[in-house]
């Protein structure tokens, strides 16, 4: 009997296995951590997205090693968004404490904390080297082989940019 409980749990384990036998004991693990319905909704389906790409290993393992597994991957899921979580409100309070000090972009900067990571990638590399790390525009420039008044004349772009959809994010 132990013989067809192998072969049953180590073969033809299907995503749709895996979901119908521990999906409702990662939502309630999730909801431990999150306290949050949607967020442990989404780290759920992030860890059968994980599980379909590694079935081929979860399928020589046996039931309490496959339901590990899951409950590992949501867990470094939840701690992977926890640390983005940190560096953005690291990332917010360092703009915010520029724009206090930066006299070139003022309030604008300011209001850019949150927004941030929705600004267009043409813009997003020179405000980091600007206000995350601090570099002039002479330094920005000689880094990306532009002129300094092309770097300056950029970011200006993008302050422009930042105050004309500050209000669909805000």
């Amino acid at each position: 009997m132990e013989a067809s409980l192998a072969v049953d749990f180590c073969g033809g384990v299907t995503v749709a296995d895996l979901y119908q036998e521990f999906e409702s004991r990662l939502r309630r693990y999730a909801m431990s951590f999150t306290r949050d319905s949607s967020r442990a909704d989404d780290l759920v389906q992030e860890t059968f997205i994980r599980a379909m790409a590694h079935l081929e290993l979860l399928q020589r393992l046996n039931r309490y090693q496959r339901q590990a597994w899951l409950y590992r991957v949501l867990k470094n899921l939840f701690l992977d968004q926890q640390r983005a979580r940190q560096r953005e409100q690291m990332l917010a309070e360092q703009l915010y404490q520029l724009a206090l000090t930066d006299d070139v972009a003022g309030a604008s900067v300011m209001l850019a904390y949150g927004l941030f990571d929705l600004v267009p990638e043409r813009y997003r590399e020179l405000l980091r080297q600007r206000y995350v790390l601090g570099m002039t525009s002479e330094e920005i420039g000689r880094e990306l082989g532009i002129p300094a008044a092309t770097v300056r004349s950029r970011l200006h772009l993008a302050i422009q940019w930042l105050r004309a959809h500050q209000s669909e994010f805000i």
